[in-house]
């Protein structure tokens, strides 16, 4: 079948077809099967009714030197005029040689068909007056050896019109089965994909509008429950996505609105009047550090977007965590100083990994900062360094505000920060953690939080093999 007419037909005329098509071949087998029986029960038996005459037959001959003949011929003849025989037996005894030596009377002037192979002859099919026969060739055997042969025949027309008829009866019958079978397997496939029907048509229902919407589940446990059940796990993740969606717009919006609005006060407060140096300073001053506030999460946005849309492959290289944590810690030493906040740093001799340089640094970077923001001045932070098993673990814990435990599940969603209204003092986007996670699920990074709230935080990081 052309790939032209697969398309053009309907789901359920295919189903219908290659059924029919499979059930064709069955069908055809066992009409076959059908045909090889009845033809090989046909001919045994009137194979048997040959071996019969021939047996009956042999025991009226008469040999004489190398002549043979039938003993009591006219009695045969005579035989022959009384009776009317339905299905004649035809009778012909022929010498070594293939001569013909006698034969029955109602063959007349004609012959049965000789074959000068020697030996036993297996029952074969011929032609005598334009008419079907079965006939069978035996050797007659004297003293051991061949003196000629017996040929018996049957009329095997009857046989042959049963076999036609039984043939005309299957090739007939075989189409009209298909019909039946196709028109069947049509309904049926109608019938079996009418909850397809219905999911489709749900699903073309549903809209970004109304994405609460849910496919019914069909009452039975089959393949178009698991289905349906696929499509509405979907449909609760596209919903979630795009409530996920609409929040972060709705807090990155509140966000760039907040330093946009400071810096918009500020200009404002400028041009009302003339102002000293001094103010003019410290007004500026605050405008930057507006800019730079807004800046930052700009490109925290871009980066989140940038593993949402486009996420980087990771090039791994061979890398020492230790080394990443004090390249880290370097960059935040102005913070630590500030704060006199002491790092510990717990050396492993063998903290190498095999990963991307840049996101593991990104990682460690946003958890140590975060560290630094949350810990008291005066606090110490731990970075421990150990194997489990073949895979290295970093440990980060302070001794900071802590988390509540209602918002652990939270932490690492986009511009969420906990109970920001209790630390408005202290910067921050909500953005960080969101991009470790990120970052740790490109990596295959394993990452677990525990905290309890005022006395600190601990964040633990587990590097694949």
């Amino acid at each position: 079948m052309s790939p032209a007419i697969s398309v053009e037909l309907r789901f359920k005329d295919r189903v219908a077809l290659h059924y029919v098509l499979a059930t064709a071949a069955l069908v055809a087998a066992a009409y076959l099967l059908v045909f090889g029986v009845v033809r090989h029960r046909v001919y045994t038996d009137l194979d048997a009714n040959l071996r019969f005459e021939a047996a009956k037959h042999m025991g009226e001959l008469a040999v004489s030197g190398r002549t043979v003949r039938f003993a009591d011929r006219s009695e045969w003849e005579e035989r022959e005029h009384r009776e009317v025989q339905v299905d004649p037996v035809f009778i012909q005894v022929n010498d070594a040689q293939g001569r013909l030596m006698d034969r029955s009377p109602n063959l007349k002037a004609d012959q049965l068909a000789f074959d000068a192979t020697p030996g036993w002859r297996a029952p074969r099919n011929s032609m005598l007056r334009g008419k079907a026969i079965r006939q069978v060739q035996v050797p007659i055997v004297r003293d051991g050896a061949p003196v000629g042969y017996l040929l018996s025949g049957l009329s095997s027309e009857a046989a042959q019109h049963v076999l036609d008829s039984l043939a005309l009866v299957l090739l007939g019958s075989f189409p009209v089965v298909l019909l039946v079978l196709f028109g069947s397997a049509r309904r049926l496939a109608g019938r079996s994909i009418a909850p397809i029907a219905q999911i489709t048509a749900t699903t073309a229902r549903i809209t970004r509008n109304n994405l609460a919407e849910r496919i019914a589940l069909p009452p039975r446990p089959d393949e178009l429950h698991t289905l349906a059940s696929a499509i509405n796990g979907l449909l609760q993740r596209v919903e979630q996505a795009v409530a996920r969606e609409k929040q972060f717009t709705a807090d990155a919006s509140h966000e760039l609105r907040t330093p946009l609005a400071v810096l918009k006060g500020t200009l404002e407060v400028l041009v009302r009047k003339p102002r000293t140096p001094a103010e003019y300073v410290d007004n500026i001053t605050l405008g930057i550090q507006e800019i730079d506030r807004l800046t930052h999460l700009v490109e925290q946005l871009l980066l989140l977007a940038r593993f949402e849309n486009h996420a980087p492959g990771p090039h791994r290289q061979e890398l020492a965590v230790r080394s990443s944590v004090h390249d880290v810690l370097l960059r935040h030493r102005g913070a630590l100083s500030a704060k006199h906040i002491r790092v510990d740093v717990e050396d492993d001799p063998a903290d190498a990994i095999a990963s991307d340089p840049y996101l593991v640094d990104l990682i460690l970077d946003n958890v140590l900062s975060n560290a630094i923001k949350y810990s008291p001045a005066g606090s110490t932070i731990a970075v421990g360094l150990a194997h489990r098993g073949p895979r290295l673990v970093c440990t980060v814990a302070d001794q900071g505000i802590g988390i509540c435990p209602t918002d652990l599940a939270r932490i690492f969603d986009p511009l969420y920060r906990s109970d920001a209204l209790a630390h408005k003092h202290i910067d921050g986007t909500g953005l960080g953690l969101s991009i470790v996670a990120k970052a740790c699920t490109l990596l295959g990074i394993e990452r677990t939080v525990q905290s309890e709230l005022g006395q600190g935080t601990v964040f633990t990081l587990v590097f694949p093999v």
